[in-house]
């Protein structure tokens, strides 16, 4: 029975053609990514000089011969970069030179005392409620952060991610849309019903959207893993996460951030598995069920990539539509807690009660009609 039902769902034109075509998409623009860098081995033998723990020894090493001896060797552009983070991250609070001519020896001396005290400093401008929180946090975080060559490259491949991540929550809408509304415009529901396994196999029918959302998933991720580290190795890898968000909570490192990425994603398909299943079931109409699926993701990306939204309630709506989990990146960012947890949790947390929520809708809905 399971063995049919996956057959009839996966083994078809529409779920391999979306298996290359996000293979390409993500090789694509890991590639770009990689092509767009000229003498990229070079580079990455000179960063490679002073890579590893960015202790306040490199970082004024570094200061030093670029601001005072207008060095432009390549091995101390990292320890300049991570020093300039200290302004352009929401520039304007506490650090304001614009120029690293301008920078004093204080950014490189003293930098993970100017990081925290700017830290600081954004903590306070979060609701009090959440300051001690978001205190405890900052202290938990270990000091020297880490750098290895090719640092700029992952912070790229990283933040393109989002993209394919995105395409592939329309793709699971749109697979997910006749997950039962196609047997109810054919008639074989009535049939299903009859069967002795009729309510198994109303079940059966997410597993499909779930593999193939897995799949998905796998290969978005896969595919920028294995081609960036081709490149770059994988030590890289090993980098603190503070290399693409000086101000954010915990010691992650790069490939902690993946990690993350894709379980939010995954937790996001299974969230938006039984969601469609709901909207399949009770619209009975594979089209109707697209177009509901499609606003709620498009609503997602208009209310919170395009508008500030300013009441906590509508974030707590937000970190519950789907869309939500394949941008979790971009919630990283600052000292953000909702549900009392860092926001990239409360957005993976709202995804299983979701699932749990519309997945309970969906068998009341398929067991009430059945009696």
């Amino acid at each position: 029975m399971i063995y049919q039902e996956l057959k009839r769902r996966l083994l078809t034109r529409y779920v391999l053609f979306s298996i290359i075509g996000m293979f390409l998409l993500t090789a694509g623009l890991s590639s770009a990514l990689i092509g767009g860098e000229k003498n990229l081995h070079e580079v990455m033998k000179e960063e490679a000089i002073y890579s590893g723990e960015m202790t306040e020894d490199k970082l004024w090493l570094g200061l030093k011969n670029v601001r005072d001896q207008k060095s432009e060797e390549i091995k101390y552009q990292p320890l300049v970069t991570f020093i300039q983070g200290l302004v352009e991250v929401y520039p304007g609070m506490l650090y304001c030179e614009k120029r690293i001519q301008d920078y004093p020896d204080a950014y490189a001396k003293n930098f993970y005392g100017c990081w925290r005290k700017k830290s600081i400093a954004l903590i306070e401008k979060i609701p009090q409620k959440d300051q001690e929180k978001a205190l405890k946090e900052l202290n938990k975080v270990k000091t020297p952060f880490v750098k290895y060559p090719g640092c700029y490259l992952w912070n790229l491949g990283i933040d393109n991610l989002k993209f394919p991540y995105l395409i592939i929550i329309f793709m699971v809408t749109f697979f997910a849309a006749s997950t039962y509304s196609d047997s109810m415009e054919d008639g074989s529901m009535e049939i299903i019903y009859a069967t002795k396994l009729g309510k198994k196999m109303m079940a059966l029918r997410l597993l499909p959207i779930i593999i193939y959302g897995l799949l998905l998933t796998l290969v978005a991720t896969l595919s920028t893993v294995l081609i960036l580290g081709s490149v770059t190795g994988f030590q890289t890898l090993e980098s603190s996460f503070k290399v693409m968000a000086l101000f954010s909570i915990g010691n992650f490192t790069l490939a902690d951030t993946i990690i993350l990425m894709f379980i939010s994603e995954f937790l996001g398909v299974l969230a938006l598995t039984t969601i469609m299943g709901w909207v399949s079931y009770k619209t009975a109409n594979t089209n109707l069920a697209i177009a509901i699926g499609t606003a709620i993701n498009i609503f997602y990306i208009i209310m919170a990539l395009f508008i500030n939204v300013p009441w906590r309630f509508s974030q707590f709506i937000l970190n519950a539509l789907p869309m939500a989990s394949s941008q979790v990146i971009r919630e990283v960012y600052g000292f953000r807690f909702d549900m009392l947890i860092w926001r990239p949790y409360a957005v993976m947390m709202s995804m299983v009660v979701v699932f749990i929520v519309f997945g309970m809708l969906l068998n009341y809905a398929i067991c009430k009609d059945k009696m």
